[in-house]
């Protein structure tokens, strides 16, 4: 039964798309010339009919940690499931993301992403140069820009290294950083297998790094930092800090 919810969510996924997706981005992003605003359909769509239809709520907290606007800064989220992307929008507000470039080869998928102001990452990095002043350029102009620095899903639910790419490109180009954890994603809607139920997904919004607070930081320092922070929300890292905690308590009774 599952495995048929899951299939009916994609096919509303890329209904909604088809329906409502396409003609806004001819009308918002064509007519209007705002295509930094294309994704508020997204927020739309997801809030008030697919995640309704699949019984997906969102419990946020740290809402107040939003810059008021809602514009102008990278989210940097961990990475579970395809449903990352789409609590995002509803939760955070406009926001294009980086994808690998293999996607833009999907008819009409393509040509979407490319319209909201996605950019593709390639498999050779020399084809990756400029990127981050791109990302530079879209963010004055009004983008949100959404990255996994994991890379790909996680299986288990637990993080991976965060990968270099967006950190060295924060130090070049000095944007504002958003850190959030996602936690309950892969549980709603697994990578592992074809699979989707009801549920809340929980949303950590961390503080506004903002580029003067990394300034004097290395790339590997502020990549590492970043991860230890987005980690320190899920609920595996609370239990094994709550269990470190005990056992240093126990260790000094017995002493």
């Amino acid at each position: 039964m599952r495995a048929i919810l899951a299939t009916l969510y994609y096919l509303v996924v890329f209904v909604g798309m088809i329906i409502l997706g396409v003609p806004y981005i001819i009308y918002k992003g064509y007519i209007r010339g705002h295509k930094e605003e294309i994704t508020n359909v997204c927020q739309f769509f997801f809030k008030n009919i697919a995640f309704k239809l699949f019984r997906i709520k969102i419990k946020i907290e740290g809402e107040e940690n939003i810059p008021k606007g809602r514009k102008g800064f990278v989210i940097v989220a961990n990475h579970q499931s395809f449903l990352d992307i789409n609590v995002i929008w509803p939760a955070i507000g406009n926001a294009a993301f980086m994808a690998k470039a293999s996607l833009w080869k999907a008819p009409v998928f393509g040509w979407v992403i490319s319209s909201i102001g996605c950019i593709p990452v390639h498999k050779n990095p020399r084809m990756n140069a400029g990127m981050g002043k791109l990302v530079a350029e879209r963010i004055k102009n009004g983008y949100n820009f959404a990255v996994f620095p994991e890379g790909h899903r996680t299986e288990d639910g637990h993080m991976l290294k965060f990968q270099n790419g967006i950190f060295r490109m924060a130090k070049d180009q000095n944007f504002d950083i958003l850190p959030i954890t996602l936690v309950n994603t892969g549980e709603i809607l697994p990578k592992v297998k074809w699979s989707i139920r009801g549920g809340e997904v929980r949303m950590v919004i961390h503080p506004m790094v903002k580029a003067s607070d990394y300034a004097d930081k290395s790339m590997a320092e502020l990549r590492d930092e970043l991860h230890d922070l987005v980690e320190s929300a899920m609920p595996y890292k609370q239990a094994e800090l709550a269990q470190a905690k005990l056992d240093a308590a126990n260790g000094t009774k017995e002493a």
